[in-house]
């Protein structure tokens, strides 16, 4: 195939025309991935239902859960911190809590990675946990 003068000038045009396009771009160099937003999950109430709550400095709060009560029954968190939750029952545990799921076998421990902030809107929240105890957690405002 013979490239002749015309299909040169045809492509120049054209070059040319996609140039003249991207003049206009601004040409911004992008330093930072934009934070993923996920949709919040919604509390249930605005206290809890417990009287007393037990609090976590660290950045894990960790739930141990009995074959009749969890251990905290209710814990206020922080927007920056974890759940962890240990299985102390002799069957296998189905928890959720938010957008996060998890089948616990006995005597195992999971770690929900994101933190609170990330994926419950401040109120309390209930760890759903079948067929036993569910223990509640208290977002407080960020």
């Amino acid at each position: 195939m013979a490239i002749n003068d015309k299909s040169i000038k045809v492509a120049i045009i054209y070059l040319m025309l996609f140039l003249s396009a991207c003049t206009g771009v601004d040409n911004k160099v992008i330093t930072e991935m934009p934070t993923p937003t996920y949709i919040l999950a919604t509390p249930y109430a605005q206290s809890p239902a417990a009287g007393i709550c037990a609090s976590f400095d660290g950045d894990t709060v960790v739930v141990y859960l009995y074959a009749d009560i969890p251990d905290p029954r209710c814990i206020k968190v922080r927007a920056d911190q974890r759940l962890s939750v240990v299985n102390r029952t002799q069957n296998t545990l189905e928890i959720s809590l938010g957008i996060y799921e998890a089948s616990l076998a006995p005597g195992a421990e999971t770690t929900f990675d994101a933190p609170f902030g990330m994926y419950l809107a401040p109120g309390v929240h209930q760890i759903q946990v079948s067929p036993c105890c569910s223990p509640e957690l208290v977002l407080e405002g960020k």
